[in-house]
């Protein structure tokens, strides 16, 4: 009997890791057909959300900050991809990929082996950029669009964790 859950468990796994893998594949191959994320989708959903800031780019980013702090979230680290392709000769109008963390939803997932595979798609990523017509958006990851593909806990913590996410950008933008 042991050895029935020792592979049930060790399948499952497997499982977690191929589904991840795919996961993630799937984000990767679709992502070039995603730059008009913010046009209509059709009958697929839209692996990207897009919304309008009505701030500045220095105000958005600074509210952004702001707010992940106000929701008991920790800023992982702040990736200024402008500046970076800048110093390599590249001119580009803001970008900058911000990773963010809570640690009640994380544990959910790093704390059980069965889900910590999922941990490809941590932290959660949100870009604020400034398009070339000086228009400034924040984008992140449509969780509701991959986690059908996941383990049941798993996307209830991704759901979970993608509603404040959204609950934080509604504050930064306005």
């Amino acid at each position: 009997m042991n050895k029935q859950i020792e592979f049930s468990k060790a399948r499952h796994t497997i499982y977690a890791a191929k589904t991840a893998t795919l996961s993630l594949f799937l984000l990767i191959c679709m992502l070039p057909g995603l730059s008009m994320a913010q046009g209509p989708a059709g009958d697929r959903p839209q692996l990207v959300q897009v919304v309008q800031s009505q701030k500045s780019f220095p105000e958005t980013l600074k509210a952004f900050k702001e707010e992940v702090s106000k929701a008991g979230w920790s800023l992982l680290n702040v990736n200024n991809m402008a500046g970076v392709l800048s110093e390599r000769g590249f001119t580009l109008h803001p970008v900058v990929v911000l990773d963010v963390c809570s640690g009640k939803h994380s544990v959910r997932i790093l704390g059980n082996d069965d889900y910590r595979p999922f941990s490809a798609f941590m932290p959660c990523r949100v870009s604020i950029y400034q398009k070339s017509d000086g228009k400034i958006f924040v984008a992140r990851m449509n969780a509701g669009a991959v986690t059908e593909m996941m383990l049941t806990g798993v996307a209830e913590v991704m759901l979970a964790s993608d509603k404040e996410i959204a609950e934080i950008i509604a504050k930064t933008v306005r």
